[in-house]
C-alpha cells in the first residue's frame, strides 16, 4: 500500500473509532501502530539516501575511469580539478606499481600526492585491488587529520589511487533528522562511522559494525530492525539498506521512547480527534498526504529517473514551513545534488567526445562513430592523418606553438571537407552525442600528431581529390605568434567493407597505408592494398628478429684492414657490423639497416659494435699481434646519446689508436656549442675523428674546418667510377688536392680492382681500403692476415 492510502486510512479508522475502544486499548497496540508507521517512512528514506549514494558511486567511479582512458586530460588542470572538486575528491594520483613513487598527479595546491607513498599505506591499498576494477577501502585518516575514502585501480604497472573527502556523506547526512533524537547513519563498507550526530564518532570513525543493524548493513541486507544504541543508550528501530554495489550502509535510527511517548500523546488525544469528527479528520488527512507524502513520492520518481540515466531537473516540492525541517533540507540537498551532477555530466561528456587541444571529436568518437556505420552496413572510407615534421615544430618553438599548430590544422581540414568541429555543436547535441553522425564526414585527432576522417563514400576520384586537397592545404605555411612553420602530411586511405570487416582491421589498413606513404617519402597519400600487408608483415618480422637478435648476440664485427698507399702496409682496421642471422647467414648492412634506423636502434648497433671491436682487438693484441688502429661508425644517435662519452671513460689505455668515423650527412656546418663540446670531449678522450662517406653529401669546407677531422673518407660511389683521366678521377683529385692543402690525409673506400689502387697512389692519396687489397673478415682471420703483413714504419 502506498503511504498516501495508508495514511488516509489511519486518520479514518482513529476518527471513527468510540472513544471507549481508544481508552480500553492497550497501550503496547497504540506503540505497534506507531512502529508500523515508522518502518515504511524510515525504509523509504533510507532507500532513498542509497540512490543518491550509489548514483554518487557511479559518478566517482565514471570521472576516475575516465581519467585514467584520457590521460592528455590531465593537462587541463583547472577544468579537472573543478570537476574532482564537484564531487569530493582530494586528489587523484598514479603510482609505480613495485616502488610507489606517484608518476602523475591532479590534486590542488592544499592537497597535494605524496612524491612516493609510505610503504605500510602503499602495500594497504595494493591489498585493495581487485580484478573487477574500481575498488573502495574503509574510511581512514590522512597525515593532515582529514577522512578519506581511497578508490583504487590496477592500470598496467601502475596503481591508479583517488582520494574521496567523506563531505557528501556528511552532508547527506545531516539532511536528515526525526523528532528529537531521529538522524540518519552511514557506514563504510567495514561498518566505520561516515555519517552520525556525534560529530567525535565521525572524527574517529567509531566501528558501529557490532550493532546488529549495521551487521545486516554490511551482509548486503535491507529491512528494519529494533536495536540497543550505545551513543543514546536506548532502544532505536531503524530502516537500513546497502549502497549497490560497493557496500556501504544507510540506517535511519530513531529511538523507541519517542515512539512511546507518541502513543501515550495519541491516547490522550482520541476523545479530541472523536470530538473534531471525521470531517475534520478527511481534511488533515488530505492535507497530511499532500504536505508530506508529496515530496517523499516526487523524491522517489525523481530518483527512478536519474537511476535510468534521465538527468532533468525533477520537480521536487519547494520549502515550506508546514513540512517537517526534514523534509524541507531532504528537497533542498537533493535539488543541489541534482544541479551537481548535470554540471558533471556535461563537462564529463565533453571531455568524452571532444579532444581539448583542437575542438575535434577524439579517439573515443571516432571509435564509436566507426562502429556505428559497420553496424549499420554504411560504406565510406578511413583516411588516417600523420604530419611530417611536427616533432620539430615542437622541438624548437615549445608546446603551446605546437598545440596552435594543431589546432590550425583541424580548422584546415574541416574546411577542406566543409563541415563543423565537434565543439560547434550545441550542448544538447555533444550530450545526446548524434548517433547518426557517421552518415556524414568526420573530422578528428586521435593523439600526438595523428588525425583521422570518416567519409560516408568510395566515390575514388572524389577521395583521392579531397586526399590531395589534404596535403597540399596542410603543406601551407602555417603562423603562429609570427612564426612561420611548415610541415607535411602522410595519409592513408582504407574503405569499408573491402580493406576491413571491423573497426580495428579497417583502421589497421588505413594505418599500413599511412606508414607506407611515409616510407615513400612522405607528404603524400597511398590507399591500400593487399600487397602492402605483405610488405609490413615482412618488415616488422624483420624488425623482430633484428630486436631478437641484439638480445641472443647475433650482431657482430668483421673488420676490414686499410692500407697506406704507396707501400701497402696495414696502417689499422675498421670494424664493420654483420648480423650472423640463425637462417639466412651471415647479412651485411644493406640487408637491415634501413629497419634498424627505422626501429631507432642505430645507437644500440653502434654502441655493441665499439664494446666488441675494441674488446676483441685487446684480445688479439695481447696474444702479440700488432694492430695500428681501430676505426668505428658513429651515428648522429650515437653521438647525442648521454651514455656515449661515459663509455669512451670505461675503456681504459688501449693498444692501438680509436678512431670515429662521423657520418657526412650530419649537419656540420653549424655546430652548435653543445655538439663542439661533445667533440672535444671525444678528442681528450684520446680519440680522433674522421669524416666518412666524403663527396656526395652536404659536408663542405667550413663543415672540414668545424670538426678538423683526423682523416677524409672519400665515398666509394666515387672510387668506384675511378678511370685513367675521366671525371671521377678529376673529382677524386681535387678532394685529395683541398684535403692535403687543409693538411688533412685522405683514405679511400671501395677500392675494390687493383686499377683504383694504382690510380689512387698516382693521385697522392693517403690511404685505401677495398676488396682489392683486403676483404672484411673475422677476428680469428684477421689474427692470421696481420701476422703475415709487413708491419708499417
Amino acid at each position: 500500500m502506498k503511504l498516501r492510502y495508508f495514511l488516509l486510512t489511519l486518520f479514518l479508522f482513529l476518527s471513527v473509532t468510540p472513544l471507549l475502544l481508544f481508552q480500553a486499548w492497550p497501550h503496547s497496540e497504540v506503540l505497534e501502530g506507531e512502529l508500523d508507521e515508522v518502518h515504511e517512512r524510515h525504509l523509504l528514506l533510507a532507500r532513498n539516501l542509497a540512490a543518491a549514494l550509489e548514483r554518487y558511486y557511479r559518478d566517482l567511479v565514471t570521472t576516475f575511469d575516465l581519467l585514467l582512458d584520457t590521460p592528455e586530460t590531465w593537462s587541463d588542470a583547472k577544468t579537472m580539478l573543478r570537476v574532482l572538486d564537484n564531487l569530493s575528491f582530494r586528489h587523484v594520483c598514479i603510482a609505480d606499481w613495485e616502488t610507489g613513487r606517484v608518476t602523475l598527479t591532479l590534486a590542488s595546491a592544499s592537497a597535494p600526492c605524496p612524491k612516493v607513498i609510505p610503504q605500510a599505506e602503499f602495500e594497504r591499498l595494493k591489498s585493495l585491488v581487485t580484478p573487477e576494477g574500481v575498488a573502495f577501502g574503509p574510511v581512514v585518516e590522512t597525515p593532515d587529520g582529514e577522512n578519506v575514502l581511497h578508490m583504487v585501480k590496477r592500470s598496467g604497472d601502475s596503481l591508479a589511487v583517488g582520494a574521496v573527502k567523506t563531505t557528501y556523506f556528511r552532508e547527506l547526512g545531516e539532511a536528515i533528522s526525526f523528532g528529537v533524537r531521529g538522524h540518519a547513519a552511514i557506514v563504510d563498507n567495514h561498518g566505520r562511522a561516515l555519517s552520525h550526530p556525534l560529530a567525535d564518532w565521525v572524527a574517529t570513525r567509531k566501528d558501529m559494525s557490532m550493532i546488529s543493524a549495521v551487521q545486516r548493513m554490511l551482509a548486503r541486507e535491507t529491512g528494519v530492525e529494533i536495536f540497543y544504541s550505545p551513543a543514546l543508550k536506548g532502544d532505536m528501530i531503524a530502516g537500513f539498506t546497502y549502497v549497490h554495489p560497493v557496500g556501504w550502509g544507510v540506517m535511519i535510527p530513531q529511538p523507541i521512547a519517542e515512539l512511546q511517548q507518541k502513543a501515550d500523546d495519541a491516547r490522550r488525544s482520541a476523545v479530541i480527534v472523536l470530538v473534531i469528527g471525521v470531517a475534520s479528520a478527511l481534511a488533515l488527512a488530505l492535507l497530511v498526504s499532500l504536505r508530506v507524502v508529496r515530496p517523499i513520492e516526487q523524491i522517489t520518481r525523481a530518483s527512478s529517473r536519474i537511476a535510468g540515466g534521465e538527468m532533468s531537473l525533477p520537480e521536487v516540492q519547494g520549502s515550506s514551513r508546514f513540512l517537517p525541517i526534514e523534509f524541507n533540507e531532504l528537497s533542498k540537498r537533493f535539488r543541489e545534488m541534482v544541479l551537481r551532477l548535470r554540471e558533471n555530466m556535461s563537462t564529463i561528456n565533453a571531455l568524452a567526445y571532444q579532444d581539448l587541444v583542437t575542438g575535434l571529436g577524439n579517439r573515443t568518437y571516432l571509435h564509436q562513430q566507426l562502429s556505428g556505420a559497420i553496424s549499420e552496413g554504411q560504406r565510406g572510407t578511413l583516411l588516417l592523418i600523420d604530419l611530417d615534421g611536427f616533432k620539430s615544430v615542437n622541438d624548437m618553438y615549445g608546446h603551446d606553438v605546437g598545440d596552435k599548430v594543431l589546432e590550425a590544422v583541424g580548422e584546415r581540414l574541416c574546411t577542406v571537407l566543409g563541415v563543423r568541429k565537434l565543439a560547434d555543436y550545441e550542448n544538447d547535441e555533444l550530450k545526446q552525442g548524434p548517433s547518426t553522425a557517421f552518415l556524414h564526414p568526420l573530422v578528428t585527432r586521435l593523439g600526438g600528431d595523428e588525425f583521422a576522417i570518416w567519409l560516408p563514400s568510395e566515390d575514388h576520384a572524389q577521395i583521392s581529390g579531397l586526399a590531395a586537397d589534404i596535403v597540399e592545404r596542410i603543406r601551407e605555411p602555417i603562423i603562429v605568434y609570427g612564426t612561420q612553420t611548415v610541415i607535411g602530411a602522410s595519409v592513408g586511405l582504407a574503405q569499408y567493407p573491402e580493406h576491413g570487416s571491423d573497426r580495428s582491421s579497417l583502421m589497421k589498413a588505413a594505418d599500413l597505408a599511412m606508414y607506407d606513404a611515409k616510407k615513400a617519402g612522405k607528404d603524400r597519400f597511398v590507399a591500400y592494398s593487399p600487397a602492402l600487408m605483405t610488405a609490413i608483415l615482412d618488415e616488422r618480422k624483420l624488425g623482430g628478429e633484428i630486436k631478437a637478435g641484439l638480445q641472443s648476440g647475433q650482431f657482430i664485427p668483421h673488420f676490414q684492414p686499410q692500407f697506406r698507399l704507396p707501400d701497402r702496409t696495414v696502417t689499422g682496421v675498421e670494424a664493420l657490423v654483420r648480423w650472423n642471422h640463425p637462417e639466412r647467414g651471415l647479412l651485411a648492412p644493406p640487408d637491415f639497416l634501413e629497419t634498424v634506423k627505422e626501429l631507432n636502434l642505430l645507437a644500440d648497433i653502434d654502441a655493441l659494435m665499439l664494446d666488441r671491436s675494441v674488446a676483441q682487438l685487446r684480445e688479439l693484441c695481447e696474444n702479440g699481434v700488432s694492430v695500428p688502429a681501430l676505426a668505428v661508425n658513429l651515428s648522429e644517435e650515437r653521438l647525442s646519446s648521454p651514455e656515449f662519452l661515459e663509455s669512451l671513460r670505461t675503456l681504459g689505455d688501449l693498444p692501438f689508436d680509436l678512431r670515429f668515423e662521423l657520418v657526412e650527412t650530419m649537419a656540420l656546418d653549424t655546430v652548435d656549442e653543445q655538439l663542439a663540446n661533445i667533440l672535444e670531449e671525444v678528442r681528450q678522450a684520446g680519440c680522433s675523428l674522421d669524416l666518412d662517406d666524403f663527396g656526395v653529401a652536404n659536408a663542405s669546407v667550413l663543415g672540414l674546418m668545424n670538426i678538423q677531422p683526423a682523416h677524409i673518407k672519400i665515398d666509394r660511389n666515387l672510387i668506384c667510377g675511378i678511370q685513367e683521366g675521366n671525371i671521377f678521377e678529376r673529382m677524386v683529385g681535387s678532394i685529395i688536392g683541398m684535403g692535403h692543402s687543409l693538411g688533412i690525409p685522405l683514405i679511400a673506400e671501395g677500392a675494390d680492382r687493383l686499377e683504383q689502387v694504382e690510380r689512387l697512389a698516382a693521385l697522392n692519396c693517403d690511404f685505401a681500403q677495398g676488396y682489392a687489397l683486403a676483404m672484411p673478415m673475422g677476428i680469428e682471420e684477421l689474427g692470421v692476415f696481420l701476422k703475415n703483413q709487413p708491419q708499417p714504419d
